[in-house]
């Protein structure tokens, strides 16, 4: 676990932040607003935890298991986010191709008992399933705004 000692720098900013590596960029570039997006995905998902511990039992607990697996694995992605490719060590935990492979086993495993859906579900019905409604949004938003990173830094080269 990263542990901070303060939540500011106390340097001020300009309006700019470093990323991990030591490079300043504006606080809006889409770098930023990547892990930044990631960061309030763990937040939403955060949330959604706290909602589900009020009712515990054994399908809880393994909400539980499965978001905060997905949260650390986030955090990962976030930090990866505020890397530049130039700046990353060999060392640092990426997201990779397996990572997909078990949020796919586990999509595939929660889906197979529910019947088929016959139009959209909107958010309401519980606390823990509108929370996990704003992170399916917020998770969206931040893959809209990884393929255009991913897009501009292909085009610069």
């Amino acid at each position: 676990m990263v542990k901070i000692n303060k939540v500011y720098t106390r340097t001020g900013d300009g309006g700019n932040t470093s990323l991990v590596g030591g490079r300043k960029v504006s606080k809006d570039d889409l770098r930023v607003e990547c892990y930044g997006t990631i960061d309030e995905l763990i937040c939403v998902l955060g949330l959604a935890r706290a909602g589900n511990s009020e009712h515990p039992s054994a399908v809880s607990e393994d909400l539980d298991e499965m978001l905060g697996h997905f949260q650390g694995r986030l955090f990962n992605l976030g930090a990866e986010l505020a890397t530049l490719p130039e700046d990353r060590r060999e060392s640092a935990p990426a997201i990779n191709e397996s990572d997909v492979q078990n949020l796919e086993t586990m999509i595939d495993k929660l889906n197979a008992d529910l019947p088929p859906l016959d139009g959209f579900v909107l958010p309401g019905a519980a606390v823990v399933s509108a929370f996990l409604h704003q992170a399916r949004a917020v998770c969206r938003r931040a893959e809209r705004l990884v393929v255009s990173l991913e897009r501009r830094e292909r085009e610069a080269g």
